[in-house]
C-alpha cells in the first residue's frame, strides 16, 4: 500500500513537471509575460522598445470619432502597432486592437487607415494623452473602455503624456453625443442610450438607427432590459 501510493505521489510530480516545462516552451525568448506569445513579442519589448511613430485621425475633433495609431519598432525589425477607436463625443475609447507587421505590412496598414481620414503625425505623449482624457471624459458619463484596450494599452508602456500639455475638448456642444456606428447592435445602442438618458444619467443626445424588421427583437425584449424600443428611423434625441 506505502508503494503504490509513492508511485502515485511521483507520477503526480513528474506530470507537474512535464506541464511546467511545457508552459516555460511556450512563452517567448527573453523574459516578460508569455500573454503575448502570439505576438511573437515579450511584453517588455511591447513597453519598452524605440516609438515608430504616433498618429491622430483628423475626424476625431471635426466628427468625434477616428483613429489613434501607436507603434514600436520590435527588436527583430517588426513594428507592432496598437489602434485606438477614439469616440470624442461620448464613449472614449470605442474599440481597440493591437498587431504586429512587417514594416511593408505596416506601411499598408497606414495607407489604407488614410483612405478614410487625414492621419496627422503627432509626438507620443500627445497621442497617449489624447487617449487617457478620453477614458477620463467616458467614465464620468458611466462607460469604460473597449473589453480590448487592456491588451492593447500594453503599447503605451513608458510613454510618459506628461509630456504634453496640450487641452483636449469631449462631448458636442457641451453636452455628450452618442451616435451609432455600423457595428453598433441594436442591444448595444439601447444601453448606451439608458445609461444617458434615464436615472441618475448624465444627460445628452444620441442619433441611432433602428432596422424596422427588428422591431419585434426589441419588443420582446424590452421587458429585460427595461427600455423604450427606438422608432424603426434614424431617430435623434435629447434629454428625457
Amino acid at each position: 500500500m506505502a508503494k503504490d501510493k509513492r508511485r502515485i505521489a511521483q507520477n503526480r510530480a513528474k506530470k507537474k513537471a512535464r506541464k511546467e516545462s511545457h508552459k516555460k516552451q511556450r512563452q517567448p525568448q527573453g523574459g516578460g509575460s508569455g500573454r503575448f506569445a502570439h505576438l511573437g513579442c515579450t511584453r517588455a519589448e511591447l513597453e519598452r522598445s524605440p516609438v515608430h511613430a504616433a498618429y491622430v485621425a483628423d475626424t476625431i475633433l471635426a466628427q468625434g470619432i477616428g483613429d489613434v495609431i501607436i507603434a514600436r519598432n520590435l527588436p527583430d525589425g517588426r513594428i507592432a502597432t496598437s489602434h485606438f477607436l477614439i469616440d470624442a463625443y461620448c464613449l472614449g475609447v470605442k474599440d481597440a486592437f493591437i498587431t504586429v507587421k512587417s514594416p511593408r505590412e505596416f506601411n499598408t496598414l497606414i495607407s489604407r487607415s488614410s483612405a478614410s481620414s487625414q492621419l496627422a503625425e503627432v509626438t507620443a505623449p500627445y497621442a497617449r494623452k489624447l487617449i487617457e482624457d478620453a477614458i477620463a471624459y467616458a467614465r464620468d458619463l458611466g462607460f469604460e473602455p473597449h473589453r480590448d484596450f487592456r491588451e492593447a494599452a500594453v503599447i503605451l508602456g513608458d510613454i510618459d503624456s506628461g509630456e504634453c500639455s496640450e487641452t483636449f475638448t469631449f462631448g458636442h456642444e457641451g453636452k455628450p453625443l452618442y451616435i451609432s456606428g455600423p457595428g453598433d447592435s441594436e442591444s448595444f445602442a439601447r444601453r448606451i442610450v439608458r445609461q444617458l438618458t434615464h436615472g441618475d444619467g448624465p444627460g445628452g443626445h444620441y442619433i441611432v438607427r433602428v432596422d424596422e424588421s427588428s422591431m419585434d427583437e426589441f419588443e420582446d425584449d424590452e421587458e429585460e432590459d427595461d427600455y423604450d424600443p427606438l422608432p424603426p428611423m434614424t431617430h435623434e434625441g435629447g434629454e428625457m
